[in-house]
């Protein structure tokens, strides 16, 4: 009879502490949400004021596309000033600080940096090349470094992350070499990163595909959060990770006020500074909730995106300079392939949503 009050009472704990996360997550949304609304307009009437306008790249690099997006040069850029602030007040105000929480802010941050100084050099110069590539990936190598460095010192979640679980099966990747998982980490942010950043290429586009994989982000911290759910599905139970959904909530109520403004015709546009660190800030919470793997399935537009890149530039360099696309990314290919943009970009919406619905299915590895 003991052992059964004793369950019974860990079965109460864990609800009303999964009750707790999402009272808390609503606070969060809830909070950023409003404080985007407020700031939004003010910014979007402050930055066409001071020409902080996006730089496009001229007819003879992209040929019919910069046609396609002449209405646009005016618009404002570097909104992504608009869901940084909404989710940090949001975090603030809502979230249990922990190792977690701190390691997921700090990498946003330095993100949030890097965009900003590449959106200001493009600004500056009037040109489309900011901060060259190489300098941001040896930022982000440095950041993952640190990053498991820090995990290093937590004995209890060192052993926890070097065990990844792999969609729809019951097995495991485990990375013990810290050098390795640093490699792996790098990875993880600079592909997120730079492919959330590639998608930002049409209005809403990047935006829309955000909001379902932050929702399947949450998903996921709450399930290694909580030591039943986790052991459901099952996975690797890690203290604290609720917290992570807490900042997705936040995240998520910035998005979505984010995207009225950006939705087509936009009024202003994410810039480097918004979607550099919101990829970054995706790639950081899939790692610490222990799930990479899962967000290759959830964020699959990201990743999609990003491989008609490389394959385009691979392809032209090494085949010939023959061309797989008309342009890369994909998006660009199916706009000069003559769909309107609003049309790629709902599309896209619905598979990063189907996606991502996928992503969760994947949680509960049935597929023997």
């Amino acid at each position: 009879m003991f052992h059964i009050n004793k369950a019974y009472e860990q079965i109460i704990h864990n609800l009303m502490e999964l009750i707790y996360v999402l009272g808390r997550m609503v606070l969060a949304f809830s909070v950023s949400f409003l404080v985007a609304v407020l700031l939004a307009p003010m910014v979007i009437k402050y930055f066409k004021k001071f020409k902080l306008e996006q730089i496009f790249r001229n007819q003879k690099e992209v040929r019919n596309l910069a046609t396609l997006h002449s209405p646009k040069v005016h618009t404002p850029t570097m909104g992504g000033i608009i869901i940084i602030a909404a989710t940090l007040v949001g975090t603030a105000v809502a979230v249990r600080w922990n190792t977690q929480v701190a390691i997921t802010l700090c990498n946003y941050l330095l993100c949030i940096a890097i965009g900003f100084i590449d959106d200001f050099a493009k600004i500056r110069t009037k040109n489309i090349k900011g901060m060259p590539g190489r300098i941001k990936l040896l930022i982000q190598l440095i950041a993952s470094v640190g990053i498991i460095v820090a995990l290093r010192h937590f004995p209890d979640f060192w052993e926890r992350y070097t065990t990844m679980p792999i969609p729809f099966t019951h097995k495991y990747l485990t990375i013990s070499s810290p050098i390795l998982l640093a490699i792996f980490l790098f990875f993880v942010l600079a592909g997120t990163s730079n492919s959330v950043n590639l998608t930002d290429g049409l209005d809403g586009l990047a935006a829309g595909c955000t909001i379902p994989v932050l929702l399947f982000l949450a998903v996921v911290s709450i399930a290694t959060g909580n030591a039943q759910i986790a052991a459901f599905i099952p996975c690797v139970s890690i203290s604290g990770n609720s917290e992570l959904a807490v900042i997705c909530a936040a995240a998520l109520g910035a998005v979505v006020v984010f995207l009225w403004y950006n939705a087509y015709p936009a009024a202003i546009f994410m810039g480097d500074i918004g979607s550099l660190s919101l990829g970054a800030l995706i790639g950081i919470i899939a790692f610490l909730a222990n799930h990479p793997f899962h967000l290759v399935i959830a964020g699959g537009i990201f990743v999609i995106e990003a491989l008609s890149d490389i394959l385009q530039v691979f392809c032209y360099k090494f085949c010939n300079k023959r061309r797989v696309f008309k342009m890369a990314p994909i998006h660009h290919h199916f706009e000069l392939s003559g769909y309107h943009e609003t049309k790629i970009t709902v599309r896209c919406w619905i598979v990063s949503t189907f996606l991502s619905l996928l992503g969760c299915v994947g949680l509960y590895a049935f597929f023997r």
